[in-house]
């Protein structure tokens, strides 16, 4: 693989606005499906009912990142719409789900 920095996409380049199902996201998924096969059960590596378990458990884990990441998105200053159309659901869905979180949050001082 290049990792020459001239091959590499720019790394300035703004986010879309919205989710984006692509080559990139699927080569992602798709090496982190097979690092935690290798990490969690080696042998079963190709194994449908694996890769369902690596999926599902790739999914719990970023649901539990993702309330987290709206609350740090909130104290940066992301409106709910903002929000909302990066998760690819209505404004009002992305509030009722996530504002009791996002707006209660504590954030620890930091020295």
């Amino acid at each position: 693989m290049n990792n020459d920095i001239s091959t590499m996409a720019d790394r300035w380049a703004r986010h879309p606005d919205h989710p984006v199902v692509d080559t990139e996201s699927a080569a992602v998924l798709e090496e982190a499906v097979h690092s935690l096969t290798v990490l969690r059960s080696a042998g079963y590596e190709g194994d449908a009912g694996a890769r369902l378990h690596m999926l599902a458990s790739l999914m719990a884990q970023a649901e539990a990142v993702l309330t987290d990441t709206v609350a740090d998105a909130r104290d940066q200053d992301y409106s709910w719409a903002e929000i909302a159309e990066r998760l690819g659901i209505a404004t009002a869905t992305a509030r009722r789900r996530f504002a009791r979180t996002a707006d209660t949050r504590v954030v620890p001082f930091e020295d």
